[in-house]
């Protein structure tokens, strides 16, 4: 049974959505719910008039979804999350009107079709509070669906809150656009009382939208309190949200020995991936660092906690941080030493590593050299016949010419004699 009706609703469906909206007298359209833990997610579909979107960039369908307490939705059952109902009615109830849908449920899904029905006095009232703009039934829809009306605009202006306004305009006067966007972001009333009781009295509508949407809630702003970061703009707030700075992240940091660090301090040390847990590790190892501009420059130069552990595993375990960046800029690694070790060089001074490094010495250079009979070279005659480009080839070369020498010095006169050019 379930089955045919929802394939009779796909075809209903096409029928509403395909019917020019121009040419009629309602808007309807089609809806999808689910039932989950006392709350209903809703999403209506429909296809706006010709004229709606002026940029001439809309060629669609339109939707909405959002999450309604069971009780918002009139004919629902509550605490029935498996409802299952063949024919089932109910009603979303808004100041701008109603939205009657008509569908099934199966196990706490349902599908069906809906209208809306303008509710006549609702003009007038918006008028009344000087809102004159043209009301045409599809913006009446839209309002009723995000639920704007008197009630919500008379606890705007009871609340204060005051719009962007323009130069030479009421600057205060909240338009219809601004209100139906703060209540599509989520800013409640009870939102705005939140941040009001945090000490943010004068915040204009727009800044509270943009709170909303960066998360900044009154209990993030009460929790960066409570551990001394006050903040004087909510734009601050913003930031340290943004940036991931929490209360735990707050508390981590005071923990790891930073409790004095500025708001600006932990921004940086988050963005460059400090945490409390990185900074422990690198003490664990043994590394005196006391600062977190030293964490920061550590961290940049790709300096972590294994790279430390496999550097000491290969003998290198007393150098200081400064020295653990340059190795690791200079692309030192522990498995570069290991190499090194395997063909005879070991316990090499940092600086030499470093060169060798920087002159393309491998392992396998050295490997190289040996078996071509260039044995027990000293770190300055590799690095010598590297510069040179005294490569196996050119060796090979010089040999089937007669000269078998195994004198580096005699083999970089060779090459830079034009041997290799012969």
């Amino acid at each position: 049974m379930m089955s045919r009706f929802f394939k009779l609703l796909a075809l209903l469906a096409f029928a509403t959505l395909a019917a020019p909206v121009s040419a009629q007298s309602d808007v309807h359209g089609t809806w999808t719910a689910e039932i989950h833990q006392g709350k209903v997610f809703l999403q209506v579909r429909t296809t706006p008039p010709a004229d709606w979107n002026r940029s001439g960039n809309w060629n669609g369908d339109w939707n909405m979804g959002q999450s309604f307490p069971v009780d918002e939705l009139s004919g629902l059952p509550a605490n029935d999350e498996r409802l299952t109902a063949a024919s089932v009615k109910f009603d979303l109830r808004r100041e701008a009107g109603t939205l009657a849908m008509e569908g099934s449920f199966r196990e706490g899904r349902g599908a069906g079709l809906f209208t809306f029905a303008p509710r006549d006095a609702y003009v007038g009232e918006m008028r009344s509070l000087g809102y004159g703009d043209d009301l045409p039934l599809w913006r009446r829809f839209q309002l009723a669906i995000h639920d704007v009306g008197p009630k919500y605009i008379r606890e705007l202006k009871t609340e204060g809150v005051r719009g962007a306004g323009a130069p030479g305009v009421n600057d205060n006067k909240l338009t219809l656009d601004e209100i139906q966007r703060a209540k599509t972001h989520g800013v409640t009333i009870e939102y705005i009382k939140g941040i009001k009781a945090e000490g943010f009295r004068t915040a204009s509508l727009e800044n509270l939208v943009r709170t909303r949407d960066h998360g900044v809630t009154p209990e993030y702003i009460k929790a960066m309190k409570a551990e001394g970061y006050t903040g004087t703009t909510l734009d601050e707030f913003v930031r340290t949200r943004d940036h991931g700075v929490t209360q735990a992240y707050i508390q981590g940091m005071k923990q790891a020995g930073f409790g004095n660090a500025t708001v600006d301090d932990l921004v940086r040390a988050k963005d460059h991936g400090v945490t409390p847990e990185s900074v422990q590790e690198i003490r664990g190892l043994g590394l005196n660092l006391t600062t977190l501009d030293q964490f920061v420059r550590i961290r940049d130069h790709g300096v972590r906690a294994d790279f430390v552990k496999e550097m000491k595993a290969a003998g290198y375990d007393k150098l200081t941080a400064e020295e653990l960046i340059r190795v690791r800029d200079h692309g030192v690694t522990a498995l570069y030493i290991r190499d090194l070790s395997a063909q005879g060089i070991k316990n090499v001074p940092l600086d030499d590593l470093v060169r060798m490094k920087d002159h393309g010495v491998s392992a396998d250079y050295v490997a190289d050299m040996k078996e071509l009979g260039l044995k027990d070279l000293t770190l300055s005659q590799i690095v010598r016949l590297r510069d040179h480009g005294i490569t196996p080839g050119f060796v090979n070369h010089a040999r089937a010419r007669g000269f078998k020498t195994t004198d580096p010095d005699e083999l970089v006169r060779l090459k830079n004699g034009g041997l290799w050019r012969d």
